[in-house]
């Protein structure tokens, strides 16, 4: 029955994603997506991005002052005195991080921002909905851009020399960050909804809607070992002490060898896991649809877990010993909580 119900739930929102890319309407449907920096809170959700205090969860400044037609997916980006925020009205634009002052805007995009940038060397990497990754200076000028065959809906990463980008189309793409030519490409068998992780000693990780997970060489795209599972994988992989953590929508979570995929141990939560796992000092966070966090050590043990109103379509961010919480379809969509215990610290109340 929590199968059903999440693979209804989740079918509903992409398809509500698919259509509002072809019509460019959202009949409200959104989840929050959080950056941070040591001190604030950006959180961008519905039609307005807010910046937010730790210490307290007050309101620093929001944008816009007057709520419009824009409609927010993607976590804002914080580099080089600019936050790069995307929004459903095709522009990507640049805020002043410490006021919310508009700095520049780029509407060359003929898609929808669902999928946050990533802000390399002075470039930013922006990827859309309509298939392109977009390579601009931080002064919103355009430097290149790079066609893939479906919609980008993650973040990509980089080594500081080529960018990976995964794509709807089931293919993973290494291009050069400097001239955005494509270096390698690689079939993955199904879409690719999260960000891959990019190891230290150069090894990408991956899941798709194939219900595989990847292991794959940065050098020539060549597969270093693959896994299949029994049930979905919406959800992006953890990298922590040599292991891989992640769990599908039957309730089941999961810790491989990220050296050959071998199994570590697996786990019954009985909820399904969607979106990205978050490492503490203790171990892994998961979240479920279900609108929980479930945190594990890294042996599999349960440490705690926290049931919220509303639905967890994307891991907690990490802030000191505290976790920011984004929560869909609820009365409260940004909390605060204890790491440790899952404890309230504070629950954000957007101004009127």
């Amino acid at each position: 029955m929590r199968y059903k119900k999440f693979t209804t739930a989740l079918l509903v929102l992409l398809s509500a994603l698919l259509l509002a890319s072809c019509t460019g309407n959202l009949s409200g449907t959104s989840w929050p997506g959080i950056s941070t920096t040591d001190d604030t809170i950006y959180v961008a959700y519905l039609n307005r991005i807010y910046a937010v205090r730790a210490q307290d969860g007050s309101v620093v400044w929001q944008y816009p002052d007057k709520a419009g037609r824009e409609t927010y997916f993607a976590a804002p980006v914080v580099a080089d005195g600019h936050l790069i925020a995307g929004d459903y009205q095709n522009n990507l634009f640049s805020l002043d991080p410490g006021s919310g002052a508009l700095q520049w805007t780029f509407s060359e995009a003929k898609g929808k921002w669902i999928a946050s940038p990533l802000v390399v060397d002075g470039k930013i990497l922006a990827p859309n909905g309509d298939a392109t990754l977009y390579a601009l200076d931080l002064n919103g000028s355009l430097l290149w851009k790079f066609p893939t065959k479906r919609a980008l809906w993650s973040q990509p990463v980089s080594d500081g020399q080529h960018v990976y980008q995964a794509s709807m189309d089931h293919r993973i793409y290494a291009i050069d960050l400097n001239n955005g030519s494509e270096i390698w490409s690689v079939d993955l068998g199904g879409a690719v909804l999260y960000s891959p992780i990019l190891s230290e000693d150069g090894v990408l990780y991956v899941s798709s809607l194939a219900r595989n997970l990847v292991a794959l060489n940065t050098t020539d795209g060549s597969v270093l070992w693959e896994r299949n599972f029994e049930s979905d994988l919406w959800t992006q992989p953890a990298l922590a002490n040599g292991n891989l953590f992640f769990g599908d929508t039957k309730g089941l979570v999961f810790a491989v060898s990220a050296a050959d995929g071998s199994d570590v141990w697996s786990q019954a939560i009985n909820e399904p896991v969607l979106g990205r796992p978050t490492e503490i000092t203790e171990g892994i966070i998961f979240p479920t649809e279900n609108g929980s966090l479930i945190a594990v050590n890294f042996k599999g043990e349960r440490l705690w877990s926290r049931a919220f109103e509303g639905a967890i379509y994307t891991g907690p961010v990490k802030i000191g010993d505290t976790l920011a919480v984004g929560i869909a379809q609820g009365k409260e969509f940004l909390k605060l909580i204890n790491a440790s215990t899952g404890q309230d610290v504070w629950t954000f109340v957007a101004p009127k």
